[in-house]
């Protein structure tokens, strides 16, 4: 449930396998130590017998999980207890150029702000999840320094475990739990914005792979001979179908008013597409997600997407596959970064915590 969120009786023991009278004994002995609570749904009864359906949660004031994205041009802090309820949120512009120490600060200034303004206090906090924007190898001794900031100056500050990854793999994360892809046990998500990323969710989980770069779509090669990338390599996605490419060659291209700008994004749903299919070959999700500003653009972009799609999947995988647009707002990495600290089982939480 600390994963999932409130789930039915039911969806317990398909969850965990098992016997419906295992499952009482210990669902009643939870919920008399007070770590559970039940509740019936509000509207809901099983049909004939007029018996509301109930679900079984965490009690929400077992803990609190705090979710902070420090993008490029924005950050969201968003609270929430281990019962999956949102509790505050907010966010605030910053220049693209903003050091990383002042960001921090700044993510600082706007939790303090949240905990006043709703009166939350942060004694429970069970940890902190933060995305930032760039790799984050699962290596720390490669991790880049801005990491080891972020990491250092949180947990200094509230005395809990800090976990730091992309903020795009965070969004995938959160789509996963809350969003697009909720229910089911594998979605790709692709941020199509100023930059472009994705991330990879396998079971409710994010899936790293060996460094920490798994999902890492906008930097697969459409052209061996084209644009260079700063990643090193050429003709990366990124180069063609990004919102800063995009709004170089026409800038109303969110808008679509105009034939140029509606020729550019058939061009770029076809190498998302492409790009897509060569994805959905090799992992075979349920679902790929898909946010960002220029996913916004709806049609414009997604028939191209999907044209190309078909034509380069096999059977197998684009009868099995839903591609549809995200569900959460601005505010999907800080979501994620919940995600991140909830999924994380607490036994591992109080490792971590009792670390020097």
């Amino acid at each position: 449930m600390r994963t999932r969120g409130p789930l039915t009786r039911a969806q317990l023991a398909e969850q965990t396998s098992l016997s419906r009278a295992t499952l009482s004994s210990i669902i009643q002995t939870l919920l008399t130590k007070q770590t559970l609570t039940e509740r019936a749904v509000s509207g809901s009864a099983v049909r004939g017998r007029g018996r509301p359906v109930s679900v079984v949660t965490l009690n929400p004031a077992g803990g609190l999980a705090l979710g902070i994205d420090l993008g490029q041009r924005r950050i969201q802090v968003t609270i929430s207890n281990v019962a999956h309820e949102f509790v505050a949120s907010g966010a605030i512009a910053c220049a693209e150029r903003t050091p990383w120490a002042r960001r921090l600060q700044l993510a600082l200034d706007l939790v303090d702000n949240l905990t006043t303004r709703h009166d939350i206090s942060l004694t429970a906090l069970a940890g902190v999840g933060v995305g930032i924007v760039g790799p984050v190898p699962t290596d720390a001794v490669r991790s880049p320094d801005r990491v080891a900031l972020v990491g250092d100056t949180l947990r200094a500050r509230f005395g809990v475990p800090v976990y730091v990854d992309n903020n795009t793999r965070l969004a995938a994360l959160a789509e996963a739990v809350w969003g697009a892809g909720s229910g089911v046990g594998s979605a790709l998500y692709l941020r199509l914005s100023y930059g472009v990323g994705g991330g990879l969710v396998l079971g409710g989980r994010l899936f790293a792979g060996a460094g920490g770069a798994a999902g890492e779509l906008g930097h697969i090669s459409v052209d061996r001979d084209g644009l260079a990338c700063s990643c090193g390599g050429r003709g990366c996605l990124e180069r063609y179908v990004s919102l800063t490419t995009l709004q170089a060659q026409c800038d109303s291209i969110l808008e679509a008013r105009d034939e140029k700008a509606r020729d550019l994004l058939a061009e770029a749903g076809t190498r998302v597409g492409e790009v897509l299919a060569a994805a959905c070959n090799t992992v075979n999700p349920e679902v790929v997600v898909i946010g960002g500003e220029l996913a916004e653009t709806g049609d414009h972009l997604f028939q191209p997407l999907r044209t190309a799609f078909r034509r380069y999947t096999h059977g197998q995988v684009h009868r099995s596959v839903r591609i549809t647009r995200a569900a959460l707002g601005p505010d999907a990495a800080a979501r994620g970064g919940i995600a991140l600290v909830l999924t994380t089982s607490p036994a591992a939480l109080d490792q971590e915590a009792s670390r020097p």
